[in-house]
């Protein structure tokens, strides 16, 4: 079975080669970034394992059809539109609307990281009750906020910042995390260990399916 194209075409079936490659419009960048995919499904995270100035692939956990338009916003901030060419077993390729310059996208996420230390994960907005612990008290709240390395909870109480506090999400496993601020009747948690991938993207999708 012929592989993947990474700039974001399918390749050709059947198609015998001649032992000459034909040079691609920009060299594929192997990488393995963490992103936010907009779609008609909502907001998705996927995980981007190739890109080029053409297009890319990713893996992602909602159901995507050929010629879906959609859009991809990075760590760093840059968006970028293009539609689905392939899809294949939890991977789909992407070919852009418009071309993009890697490098220059590449060397602004660098910049941002060496700025700001390190650049934060996607964020999705969500809507479901969760349970704070600290102390041997327990705190019901509401999860507004959800990335991979922390969350925003409601709650009516005010606990210190640096505080480590244990939050448990319905459907996930719990996690430790240190208060990074309070105010306006939330509380900002960053996880002392990530969210996996899977368990996140996973988790999403079925938060869609209940709404």
């Amino acid at each position: 079975m012929p592989l993947p194209d990474h700039s974001g075409h399918e390749p050709q079936a059947g198609k015998a080669s001649t032992g000459l490659q034909t040079p691609r419009e920009t060299r594929v960048t192997t990488i393995l970034l963490i992103g936010k995919l907009m779609s008609r499904h909502g907001e998705a995270l996927c995980r981007i394992r190739n890109l080029s100035s053409g297009g890319l692939m990713a893996e992602v956990h909602v159901p995507l059809h050929e010629d879906d338009p959609v859009q991809i916003e990075l760590k760093a901030g840059d968006q970028l539109a293009g539609s689905v060419r392939w899809t294949r077993e939890g991977r789909l390729g992407i070919a852009f609307d418009e071309p993009i310059d890697v490098a220059a996208m590449l060397a602004r996420a660098t910049v941002k990281t060496a700025a700001q230390g390190l650049v934060r994960a996607p964020r999705f907005a969500v809507d479901c009750l969760a349970e704070l612990r600290s102390d041997g008290r327990r705190h019901t709240g509401r999860l507004v906020n959800l990335s991979q390395g922390g969350a925003r909870v409601e709650a009516d109480f005010e606990p210190e910042e640096a505080k480590l506090l244990i939050l448990a999400i319905p459907g996930l496993p719990e996690r430790r995390g240190a208060v990074r601020w309070v105010g306006n009747g939330a509380i900002g948690l960053s996880f002392l260990e990530p969210l996996a991938f899977e368990e996140l993207g996973l988790w999403l999708v079925e938060q869609q399916g209940k709404v």
